[in-house]
């Protein structure tokens, strides 16, 4: 085998491959001899056809799979030794590769040509020693904490029925009917739903629903008791059929059937006990518990922030040239419903993030970081845990189950090696450069990640 390199623009190269018999023949006499082996034609016993026959009926496919399985072994081979850091996969050159009749009697050298897209050479700015990045430091208030403790008291809590005033968190049970002016409609539509006050849309009715109770009636325009669309309403609230054309006023007068509410979980050692932490043992632990783990999430919160602001710095104050011709062909030959101007108009998003993907694994490189198995076992594992510990449910092997089923998907577990190396090489960053804490409370901190997300979604 020969392999000649051609530089033909920067960061694109073009290899030519010249496949020799010696490089393919005896895989393919190896596959005649098998299929001798098997094939029992007409008019010969099992075995014993003459190789000539089988050349004949199956030699240019096997020679076929042949050439293409040596192809394969050889090119990336030599990429590996070659130790090419390319992007993508190698595509055949369009003008060199010409169709070739395959002669199974007389076997003879083949050429291939194949383009590269060749990643650029690195040296990240941004992240030494003298570079300044700021740490919000998030403060909690009392409110949030005592909120968070009434939230751990409600979701344990057990839901019995109320006949005094409706409040807020309470879910009631509606029978609607249709109305022609200010009277119900002769044979017009009816409806039952239930329904949360707190997520009462229209304002005046929620006012007046907090002034009723069990057994009152209200009316209200059912496109308005949701923030929610035409569909949304048809389905869950009208119960519309999907294939009926019938016309439904908005108007309805509404009979409440039925209020019941979320009994608070009593302060006793079953409630303490949910929380799966020992020191947890009275209202005043419990809330010292709930601020640690607020104060946790924020401060995740904040780091996730300032990783944001990291990755932006490197992204504007680092050049990264890609060899966009080659990677737009890479789309479009690779992906066959992607039209030319899919291609364009999504090709910036597209070069954006190979630009920090390439960033963070020479940066992992620089770091000799690593990601294994056992790391992605522990992340699905925290991250289930820590879903399940929020319902109180510590079924430590419906738990194992769920992390074993997720290992066996390969988008998450590519999804997870991600995030991990994403983490570990911020994490490094944050050991190097310089960190200037500033104080800042919760409601300031969200409407800063507020800004931020609306900021990166317009992007």
């Amino acid at each position: 085998m020969q392999i000649v390199r051609k530089e033909t623009d920067p960061l694109h190269l073009t290899l030519e491959l010249t496949l020799e018999p010696s490089d393919y023949a005896p895989k393919f006499e190896s596959e005649i001899k098998k299929y001798k082996n098997q094939a029992q034609l007409k008019g010969f016993r099992k075995g014993m056809t003459p190789v000539s026959v089988i050349k004949k009926m199956y030699g240019k496919s096997i020679l076929s799979d042949v050439i293409n399985e040596a192809i394969q072994d050889k090119l990336f081979g030599y990429l590996d030794e070659q130790n090419l850091n390319y992007l993508g996969q190698p595509l055949p050159n369009r003008d060199e590769n010409l169709v070739f009749n395959l002669d199974v009697n007389n076997l003879k050298d083949y050429k291939f040509s194949f383009d590269l897209g060749l990643a650029p050479e690195l040296d990240v700015k941004g992240v030494s020693e003298t570079d300044e990045y700021n740490y919000f430091d998030v403060s909690i208030p009392d409110s949030i904490v005592e909120e968070e403790f009434m939230a751990a008291r409600r979701r344990f809590g057990k839901r019995v029925e109320a006949t005094d005033t409706i409040q807020n968190m309470d879910m009631i049970k509606l029978e609607a009917e249709e109305l022609d002016g200010n009277v119900v409609k002769d044979g017009g539509w009816k409806t039952e739903f239930t329904l949360l006050v707190d997520i009462v849309n229209d304002q005046a009715v929620k006012d007046e629903l907090l002034t009723k109770k069990l057994g009152d009636n209200i009316t209200f325009d059912i496109y308005k008791l949701e923030d929610k669309d035409e569909a949304h309403i048809n389905k869950y609230l009208l119960k519309k059929p999907e294939d009926s054309y019938l016309e439904i006023g908005n108007m309805f007068s509404a009979t409440i059937t039925e209020v019941t509410r979320v009994e608070l979980a009593e302060l006793n050692e079953e409630f303490f006990s949910t929380f799966g932490d020992e020191s947890v043992t009275d209202e005043t632990s419990l809330k010292e518990f709930l601020r640690k783990d607020i104060k946790a999430y924020y401060d995740n919160q904040a780091l996730q922030f300032m990783h944001r602001d990291i990755m932006d710095r490197l992204m504007d104050n680092n050049e990264i040239n890609l060899p966009e011709t080659f990677l737009k062909r890479y789309l479009k030959e690779s992906n066959e419903n992607v039209t030319e101007d899919v291609v364009e108009n999504e090709f910036d998003a597209f070069a954006k993030n190979m630009r920090w993907s390439l960033q963070k694994s020479h940066l992992a490189k620089q770091y000799e970081i690593s990601v294994e198995e056992a790391d992605i076992r522990k992340h699905f594992t925290n991250s289930v845990f820590s879903y399940m510990r929020s319902y109180g449910n510590m079924d430590y092997s419906f738990i194992s189950q769920t992390v074993d089923r997720l290992m066996k998907d390969k988008e998450q577990v590519n999804k997870a090696y991600e995030e991990i190396l994403a983490d570990r090489v911020f994490s490094r960053i944050g050991d190097t450069v310089k960190k200037k804490n500033i104080a800042i409370t919760q409601e300031d901190f969200v409407e800063k990640v507020k800004q931020l997300n609306e900021r990166v979604n317009n992007l």
